[in-house]
């Protein structure tokens, strides 16, 4: 399955996220941290984040491609949640504003682009969206595929960096 002659790629949405948080922590304005954060969304895109095994699925003819990776996306959007629950009861970092609008910044670009996916939505302001958001991917994007225990490991490391990020 192709879509906007891109093809699908999956990042964490917890790195995403994180760094959104990271990002707000050290600016303390809710605006430019949600700015930054969208800007980061596209900087980590730049990494490695192709599995072969989605693509496997994506070039299979799967019709159930996109279900598979909104379930990933809601398993990973849990995962982010239980994170900020740790870092709030466990490590007493609270989320501000700042932190707050970063994180969604840092995530906003694929959940536009995954939910107009998912539901088939034919709004123009979106459509734009998703032909911009496919504009900076092969601007920055290289589709480098590798086995997703090397992707899942890059995109950990990723994680701890942006989690020592706050506590420094």
């Amino acid at each position: 399955m192709e879509i906007e002659n891109s093809k699908i790629v999956i990042m964490y949405q917890i790195v995403h996220g994180m760094a959104g948080v990271a990002i707000g922590s050290r600016l303390g304005n809710p605006i430019l941290a949600f700015v930054l954060g969208i800007v980061s969304h596209f900087i980590l895109d730049a990494i490695p984040h192709d599995s072969v095994e989605a693509r496997d699925w994506e070039n299979n003819g799967s019709d159930k491609f996109v279900k598979k990776v909104a379930l990933e996306a809601m398993i990973d959007l849990w995962a982010l949640l239980i994170l900020l629950l740790v870092m709030q009861e466990g490590l007493k970092i609270y989320l501000d504003y700042s932190m707050l609008a970063g994180l969604i910044g840092g995530v906003l670009p694929d959940y536009v682009w995954g939910l107009t996916e998912l539901f088939k939505i034919k709004n123009q302001a979106l459509l734009k969206f998703k032909t911009w958001h496919t504009k900076i991917h092969t601007l920055i994007f290289k589709q480098i595929y590798i086995p997703w225990k090397y992707t899942a490991t890059i995109q950990i490391v990723t994680l701890v960096i942006l989690l020592a990020s706050l506590a420094i």
